[in-house]
């Protein structure tokens, strides 16, 4: 039964890919949280300058008392509380504008928290192939530094009983001691590595499997988050020059108060007087005062055109900026379409380069073993096998790279891209 688990388990192992887990924990990123909290800030914006234009009741009170010298008609002490309702009947399309300003600030804080999330998962999957690439440069070093220890231990021998030359060994150690430092400082890059993607999702996860992703293709239609934004960003600048030339109309407001006073005047009138007094001077009171306001702004020198004028300038800023955006948002995908081609043609060639140079290093080998070629052709052979090795990682790399750049610059989540 164990047998049977550790084969049905076996698959999994081999094929597995955990990609998909380290984008995921990507999104856990700092930075992703604090796009979330600046989106629910704007849609809070939005929603509070909404609930501002709605009808508003507000309560003033307080307690006045008059000391010393006063008028008969003014209250020793007075207690009053006044309920007042104001309502905005008209500003000239302001509130309209505003409201879809903020609606469009709402759409592109949305668009950015987005962005930000692609750009993580960019960056998980870069770490992610750099991870599998430089692992398997790793091993192939350690191939190297072992074929070039075990050449240099039977030179020794050599050496010792007269069979080598010295030059010989020297070069072999050379390269040897060159190898182990090579194969340290890959190891120190993958460190690099591990660090980045503890910094990036907050946990020590390693890259397993062989993710790769789909082969993407051209569509016309920009969904860039750079593009959309810019786009929202005209409709901005728009909304901003109604707001300018609201400036231009009247505003109209309404405002009911009403009000309860209690009062004690205490007035200081001959003894006969006080109950005629008190009959004028009532002691409790209550009055609605209704407001209909009109709020024009007639004459400002001209500043009410200049700031229009100033808008209309922004919003062809912000078109010139649009169309700089999508027109290099477009070349930027054709050109990484051309790059996926021609990385594609590459990895092709280097693994003919490979299997050549790998066939060339056996036969060189097994001749230098029996003195047939020189150490210098033993040590190019040697190189040329590791190199194309190592030329053939890093061009598979670059490729499941490039096509995570393409989705990025195409708009589209890289995650639902993911071959496992």
């Amino acid at each position: 039964m164990r047998f049977l688990n550790i084969i049905l388990f076996l698959p999994l192992v081999l094929f597995g890919s955990n990609l998909k887990e380290l984008i995921n924990l990507s999104q856990k990123n700092e930075q992703y949280f604090i796009k979330q909290i600046q989106s629910e800030q704007a849609k809070l914006a939005s929603s509070e300058a909404f609930r501002n234009y709605l009808p508003s009741l507000s309560l003033n009170s307080a307690y006045v008392a008059n000391n010393k010298d006063r008028f008969i008609i003014d209250p020793q002490e007075s207690l009053f509380a006044k309920f007042s309702l104001n309502f905005l009947l008209f500003d000239g399309g302001a509130r309209e504008a505003n409201l879809r300003a903020l609606k469009e600030q709402e759409k592109i804080s949305l668009l950015n928290k987005e962005q930000t999330r692609n750009y993580l998962a960019l960056n998980a999957t870069t770490l992610y192939f750099n991870s599998l690439s430089l692992r398997k440069i790793i091993a192939a070093d350690e191939q190297k530094v072992e074929f070039l220890k075990s050449t240099l231990q039977r030179l020794k021998k050599f050496y010792s009983t007269g069979l080598s030359s010295k030059d010989e060994l020297e070069s072999i150690e050379a390269k040897f001691h060159l190898s182990v430092l090579m194969l340290h400082q890959n190891e120190l890059k993958l460190e690099n590595i591990q660090k980045e993607i503890r910094i990036l999702t907050g946990e020590n996860l390693i890259p397993e499997g062989q993710a790769t992703l789909e082969k993407p293709f051209y569509d016309k239609v920009l969904n860039n988050y750079d593009v959309l934004i810019a786009r929202e960003n005209v409709n901005l600048a728009k909304e901003n020059v109604n707001l300018a030339k609201s400036q231009y109309y009247p505003k109209f407001f309404i405002q009911d108060n009403f009000g309860f006073y209690k009062n004690n005047y205490n007035p200081k009138v001959p003894y006969p007087f006080i109950d005629i007094t008190n009959e004028i001077l009532k002691k409790y009171s209550q009055n609605n005062q209704i407001i209909l306001g009109l709020e024009w702004k007639i004459f400002d020198f001209n500043s009410r055109a200049k700031k229009v004028e100033k808008e209309r300038l922004n919003v062809q800023i912000a078109n010139a900026n649009a169309r700089l955006n999508e027109r290099k948002n477009r070349e930027e995908l054709l050109y990484l379409l051309k790059n996926i081609k021609v990385l594609k043609e590459q990895i092709m060639a280097l693994k003919s380069a490979f299997k050549a140079a790998n066939i060339a290093f056996e036969s060189i080998d097994k001749k230098y073993s029996a003195g047939l070629v020189s150490y210098v052709e033993y040590l190019q052979a040697l190189e040329a096998k590791f190199k194309a090795q190592s030329d053939l990682e890093l061009a598979q790399n670059e490729f499941e790279i490039t096509k995570a750049n393409y989705y990025f610059n195409a708009g589209i989540q890289i995650i639902s891209k993911v071959k496992q």
